[in-house]
């Protein structure tokens, strides 16, 4: 389950349809637990079904999102997860 369970009450979230809630709250929970590599890689996989359902998270949502997978990384795995978000939002 979602550690912080509080970011889904967020005022960014309020206007999220409910097909975006469910695939964000199933990926929050498929990274639950895992080390940085495979949070990246449950959010690169959960990219490409989205791309294939033709929806796309908003920048409020993807920084909802990575500040979560934040959760619980050494300073130096969050500057990688950084390093990440950046190379994928270039792509």
């Amino acid at each position: 389950m979602i550690n912080d369970s509080h970011i889904l009450d967020s005022d960014m979230l309020k206007d999220i349809s409910p097909q975006k809630l469910k695939i964000m709250v199933d990926m929050l929970n498929d990274m639950t637990d895992k080390p940085m590599e495979q949070k990246v890689q449950v959010l690169f996989s959960y990219g490409v079904k989205m791309k294939q359902k033709g929806l796309q998270f908003t920048k409020q949502e993807s920084s909802i999102i990575i500040d979560s997978m934040k959760n619980n990384l050494s300073t130096k795995d969050q500057d990688k997860l950084d390093l990440v978000v950046t190379m994928m939002e270039m792509m």
